[in-house]
């Protein structure tokens, strides 16, 4: 089996995609729509590890700037930013301008360029100042996306990243946060099951509103019409994952917590869109930035990213996608490089 990546074009429903084999992961990027993720493929298993759509011509298709994104039946691997929560930018000079729902990328066209083995996506916000560039290669199971961030202006600028990646979940799905995780914060949980946002609940067993106590790592059905957005704390051990115990296939996400120091979990089962006919059966682990979803709230708290005038902030994530239980250790140091923070460009 190869080792080396190959690079070559699809046509996938509506859209033109970039695909990156190298015979142990099958990764395809959509640079119509942001650079979008939309299959994660384990080449010896066959697993898909992505949510996909019903309907490809309809999901896979380019949204205008000011629509929602559960319009366009969520599915595969975004990336938020400034935002991902809907709301105004309260800083001068760019205060008042409206930062939209999941933010910028996912609805704007990005520059491609194919070097070798690695795919450079680059997208230029609309909502604030910035320019955004996302690196894909492939090293044997593990994507390797290199991030960074520009502000264009000459003014400070701050801004929420977070991972969007959205999965192909089943009942007995197992989500493993850090050992040190012991208690979570509730962004959003339907029905205020777990509370409302801002409260606290323990991980990985928590009580819910019936004073029931519920296994929120673990998944159960698409009927049970839940859906949750929870929050870490800030993170000592930059890993996370998901165990499909029935096909018995894993993913790992891997980051420094010195750059990318917190994770969002998703969990829907059946509980969201509220405004479509089809709901969601998904998990997604979200390394971010800064939390909550809302920059206008995140600003408040001072838990967002911040980058002063003509400064570039550069990080890092890997996904690694096996059979069998998360590995959440890897000899990966030869393949990491030293990624910069804020600095002058």
């Amino acid at each position: 089996m190869s080792h080396e990546s190959c690079t070559f074009p699809a046509r996938i429903g509506l859209v033109d995609a970039i695909v990156l084999d190298n015979g142990f992961v099958r990764v395809a990027a959509v640079p119509e729509l942001g650079g979008k993720i939309i299959s994660l493929i384990r080449v010896e298993s066959g697993c898909e590890y992505l949510l996909q759509p019903s309907n490809p011509e309809r999901a896979w298709r380019p949204p205008s700037f000011g629509d929602k994104f559960e319009d366009w039946e969520p599915c595969g691997f975004d990336e938020c930013m400034p935002t991902v929560a809907e709301c105004l930018y309260t800083e001068a000079p760019f205060s008042g301008s409206r930062l939209p729902d999941h933010g910028d990328v996912w609805r704007l066209p990005s520059s491609v360029e194919v070097s070798g083995d690695q795919i450079s996506l680059t997208t230029t916000l609309r909502s604030l100042p910035l320019r955004f560039t996302k690196k894909l290669r492939l090293r044997e199971s593990t994507v390797r996306l290199d991030y960074e961030a520009i502000n264009t202006s000459e003014s400070t600028v701050k801004f929420l990243w977070s991972a969007h990646p959205l999965l192909r979940v089943e009942p007995g799905t197992e989500i493993i946060l850090p050992e040190d995780v012991k208690e979570v914060e509730v962004g959003w949980s339907k029905d205020q099951r777990l509370g409302q946002g801002g409260d606290r609940c323990t991980w990985p067993n928590a009580l819910d509103s019936s004073r029931r106590t519920v296994e929120i790592n673990k998944v159960v059905s698409p009927e049970t019409g839940r859906a949750e957005k929870l929050f870490t704390s800030r993170l000592s051990q930059g890993t996370c994952g998901v165990f499909q115990r029935q096909q018995n296939e894993s993913i790992v996400f891997r980051f420094d917590t010195n750059l990318v120091p917190y994770v969002g979990i998703w969990i829907c089962q059946g509980g969201w869109p509220a405004s479509q006919p089809y709901k969601q059966f998904t998990v997604a682990l979200e390394p971010c930035l800064g939390c909550p979803d809302s920059l206008a709230e995140s600003i408040k708290r001072d838990e967002c990213a911040t980058l002063e005038a003509g400064a570039t902030m550069q990080w890092w994530l890997e996904v690694e996608v096996n059979g069998g239980a998360p590995r959440f250790s890897a000899d990966v140091d030869t393949y990491r490089t030293p990624m910069k923070e804020a600095r002058k460009a």
